[in-house]
């Protein structure tokens, strides 16, 4: 039985099934382009329009952009409690390129993200094996967090992408064979860890991880039987790399240092305000949801995370715990290794502790933001354990039945190992773009209403919308929606004119105005300010919800006023001067089962009361098989705001129980609400006017 068992290289070769001229080349470079080429196509797919929204901080970073690509070179932006710098240029770059988008944004994340995986593959490679380097790598490609980071524009992106290269660089320094190639390599490493200090507030614990790490690697040198001069030369090298890149940052804070440790003062622990006077029974609740935060309850905010989900589903999580085991049990202290060999799995340890201290440390643990300088190591973690429990089952003979299966032509470790990452991308996929994308708070929390609402500034300023060949217009927009509205500053290049109540004069005449209105506010005298006579229609928003909200809003309404034509005949001239002066119905869907109605009404005199319309769709009979009731246009422009001479268009929607069918027939009318007493049109006496040109 024993000739049968996989010899431990089998697991070694995950290729053993590609063609012999393949395997000629590097097997670990085709394998990376594959986990590249899934981990791009999760990150770039629809990257400007999923998840939709465009957050205020990913909004700031693009107008700090912005302000690069005017000249404006900062070490540090001041603007939303600060911002380090490094994330803001690399956006600078994918504006340029792509414009005053949400997809210029994001997309630059995703590029971050993609190479973060590529760097994850390094950084696994020369602290443990290239083969523990392309499970992290893969890891990471199907992580939920990351993705979920990977395709938002928040700066914590760069943190783990910059760390995981200058973790490689050091370790790629212990392993060169020759004291110049070390030094190189050590200077780069010191100077690209002194670079995550410009990546985010979670990168100044990295100074700490660099200590207890250096200190933990002195002490393995020190057993070690190299030349200490060697060492002490590259470990200078080191330090001057690393002071190199620091310089800047450490003469700016001379002058700034309450700026750029403000943020991580406001959500401490050690604030009474967060902690309640009780930062020790805080810090105990976090480091309970922290150490659970992998495998049973992730990150709440919905702009991080599917909320509450954990790091790793049911499949990785018991490989991240088994690695955790392994890399405590490695027998790291013998000599019989090199330097790497012997501090990569206490180093991965410290580094997955040590960069979870800013979320253990603060309000809202697990903070997936945070937290992120520690995803790579997890995830390496997580490889080694998979690794190890792979080869734990081949060395006892459990996979003898997979392998009569495969043939030979896979190893089934590898083969398992695939089947595991295969699953786990299913389940991260799944859970994004079918279910995190398409929920309502994801909309909410990352505000996609500043996202319409830009657009619809836009196509009215650039002449276009749903309705063709529309002129120039002039856009007033009521200041609540304008202050601190950094999305639309960044989408709509400011082309409105901020108004409040009583301020908005009256454009020309031949000039339409674009209304835009909070309507859970007063809005009164704006809307009475609009020229007159006009034909006015609105625009209904989307629903928002901020994070504090008890429920969803209407985020704005818009309404379009522009001169009005010369009315036509009126189709009927009901009681009180109200006249419906056109009437359509067409379809709504692909269906037919949903109808849009829209009317045009005109009053001659002042409207006292607010009166309702009602539109029955009938069939065959006198009673509605649908119908659609109340006040014009949604509510936003009842009756006793009607003004003489303007002409104010009412759509609504009406839902059939299935197609329409030849005799259907639609009747308009209006009534009082107290009473249901219908008005009549004036010359016939009827209480509705039927309306037969359905499409």
């Amino acid at each position: 039985m024993n000739a049968h068992r996989f010899p431990p290289d089998k697991f070694y070769n995950p290729c053993s099934a590609l063609p012999m001229h393949l395997r000629r080349r590097s097997p670990h470079v085709i394998l990376l382009l594959v986990i590249l080429l899934a981990g791009g196509a999760l990150r770039f797919y629809k990257v400007g329009e999923l998840p939709p929204g465009l957050y205020r901080d990913e909004a700031y970073y693009g107008l700090d952009a912005l302000r690069v690509l005017g000249g404006d070179f900062a070490l540090y932006f001041a603007a939303n409690n600060g911002r380090e710098g490094l994330f803001i240029y690399a956006l600078a770059a994918g504006v340029a390129l792509l414009g005053r988008t949400p997809e210029a944004l994001r997309a630059t994340s995703a590029a971050i993200g993609l190479l973060t995986i590529a760097a994850a593959y390094f950084a696994g490679r020369q602290m443990f094996s290239p083969r523990v380097g392309l499970l992290g790598a893969a890891i990471l490609a199907v992580n939920f967090w990351h993705l979920a980071l990977s395709r938002v524009a928040f700066r914590a992106i760069t943190l783990p992408a910059v760390l995981c290269l200058a973790v490689a660089l050091a370790f790629a320094a212990l392993r060169a064979a020759s004291p110049s190639r070390r030094a190189r390599l050590a200077g780069l490493a010191g100077f690209t860890f002194g670079l995550t200090l410009y990546t985010y507030t979670s990168a100044q614990l990295v100074l700490a991880l660099l200590a207890v790490g250096g200190a933990l690697t002195w002490l393995t040198v020190a057993r070690s039987a190299d030349d200490p001069v060697i060492w002490r030369r590259s470990a200078l090298v080191f330090i001057l790399g690393l002071a190199l890149a620091l310089a800047p940052l450490g003469l700016w804070l001379t002058r700034h240092a309450e700026l750029y440790f403000a943020r991580a003062g406001q959500v401490s622990i050690f604030n009474p305000a967060i902690s309640g006077g009780d930062p020790l029974g805080m810090l105990g609740t976090n480091l309970a949801k922290v150490a659970g935060m992998f495998f049973l309850q992730g990150d709440r905010i919905w702009r991080h995370n599917l909320a509450l989900r954990p790091v790793f589903d049911g499949w990785l999580g018991p490989a991240f715990v088994l690695g955790l085991v392994a890399c405590v049990r490695r027998p790291w202290t013998s000599c019989s290794a090199s330097v790497a060999d012997r501090i990569g799995a206490p180093f991965a340890l410290l580094w997955l502790v040590v960069m979870l201290i800013p979320t253990a440390l603060a309000e809202d643990a697990p903070h997936f933001l945070r937290a992120v300088g520690a995803l790579p190591a997890a995830c390496l973690l997580a490889a080694v354990g998979l690794e190890q429990g792979l080869a734990w089952l081949s060395r006892r003979g459990l996979l003898l039945g997979l392998a009569g299966l495969l043939r030979y032509r896979v190893s089934p470790p590898a083969f398992l190992a695939t089947l595991v990452l295969l699953i786990s991308a299913v389940n991260t996929t799944n859970d994004y773009f079918n279910d995190y994308v398409r929920r309502d708070l994801t909309r909410y929390w990352l505000e996609a209403h500043n996202v319409q609402l830009a657009q619809l500034i836009n196509a009215h300023t650039a002449g276009q919308s749903c309705c063709p060949a529309l002129p120039a217009t002039a856009i007033w927009l009521q200041d609540r929606l304008a202050n601190d509205n950094p999305a639309l500053r960044f989408l709509a290049e400011e082309r409105w004119t901020s108004v409040s109540d009583g301020e908005a004069g009256r454009p020309p005449a031949a000039q339409p105005v674009l209304l835009i209105v909070d309507p859970n506010h007063s809005w009164a005298a704006l809307r009475a300010r609009l020229p007159t006579p006009a034909t006015l229609r609105v625009f209904e928003g989307p629903l928002a919800q901020g994070d504090n909200d008890p429920a969803p809003r209407r985020a704005f309404i818009a309404i379009r006023a522009e001169p009005a034509a010369h009315a036509a005949q009126a189709l009927a001239d009901f009681e009180g001067g109200i006249a419906l002066l056109a009437a359509e119905a067409r379809p709504a869907d692909a269906e037919g089962t949903r109808y849009a109605i829209t009317l045009t009404w005109q009053t001659s005199q002042p409207i006292g009361e607010d009166l309702a319309v009602f539109v029955h769709w009938l069939r065959g009979g006198p009673q509605p098989i649908a119908q659609a009731d109340g006040s014009p246009a949604g509510g936003y422009l009842p009756m006793p705001a009607w003004r003489v001479g303007d002409q104010i268009v009412d759509e609504r929607t009406v839902q059939l129980p299935d197609r329409a069918r030849a005799g259907d027939v639609v009747r308009v009318g209006i009534y009082r609400r107290e009473d249901n007493h219908r008005l009549r049109v004036r010359g016939t006496g009827d209480d509705s006017v039927m309306i037969t040109n359905l499409r």
